[in-house]
C-alpha cells in the first residue's frame, strides 16, 4: 500500500471515528475512562515489575509506590468507570483553568502589545469557559465531555491525515 493510501485511508477511520464520537458521546465518553483505566493498570505492573526485578533502579521504593498507585487507581477505573469517568472530567475541567489562566498571564506579560496577545487573550478565554463550564456542570457534563473532546480529536487529525494523502497524491508522491 503507497503511503497516501494509508493517510488517506486513516484519515477516513479517524473521521468516521469522530462522527460516532460526536452522535454517541457517552459511549465514547465511557470508552476514554475503560481506555485510561487500562493504561493504568499495564503502567501500574510494568512499574511493579521494574521496582521489584530490578535491584539496581534507583528509588525503588517510590518507584513501586507509585507503580501501585497506577494500578489500584486503574483497577478502580475499570470497576467504577461511570466515575472514572466523572474523576477524569474534573482533571480536564482543571487543566482547561490551569491552561486557560496560564495563556491569560502570559498575553499579560510575554505577548503585551504583540499581534499575538489577543490570540492568546481569546484562546485563555475559550479555555477558561470550557473549564468552567465543565466543572460547574459535573455530573452531567461528565457524560458527553470526554466524548466530545475526543470526537473533536478524531475529526481534527482524520481531516489532517486526509489532506496529508491528497496533497502526496496532488504532488506525484502516491
Amino acid at each position: 500500500m503507497k503511503g497516501s493510501t494509508a493517510l488517506i485511508i486513516a484519515g477516513v477511520v479517524a473521521l468516521i471515528g469522530g462522527i460516532i464520537a460526536l452522535a454517541f458521546p457517552l459511549p465514547a465518553s465511557l470508552a476514554v475512562a475503560i481506555f485510561v483505566g487500562w493504561a493504568f493498570v499495564v503502567s501500574g505492573a510494568l512499574g511493579l515489575w521494574a521496582a521489584f526485578s530490578d535491584g539496581t533502579l534507583p528509588n525503588r521504593g517510590w518507584f513501586g509506590l507509585l507503580s501501585l498507585l497506577n494500578l489500584v487507581l486503574g483497577v478502580w477505573m475499570l470497576a467504577r468507570p461511570l466515575e472514572g469517568m466523572i474523576s477524569l472530567t474534573i482533571v480536564v475541567g482543571a487543566l482547561f483553568l490551569v491552561s486557560g489562566a496560564s495563556r491569560l498571564y502570559l498575553a499579560a506579560t510575554e505577548y503585551r502589545g504583540t499581534q499575538m496577545m489577543w490570540t492568546m487573550v481569546l484562546s485563555a478565554l475559550i479555555s477558561l469557559g470550557l473549564g468552567l463550564y465543565i466543572l460547574f456542570r459535573l455530573p452531567e457534563a461528565s457524560a458527553v465531555a470526554l466524548g466530545v473532546l475526543l470526537a473533536v480529536e478524531l475529526i481534527v487529525v482524520g481531516t489532517a491525515l486526509l489532506m496529508a494523502g491528497m496533497a502526496m497524491r496532488r504532488i506525484g508522491r502516491p
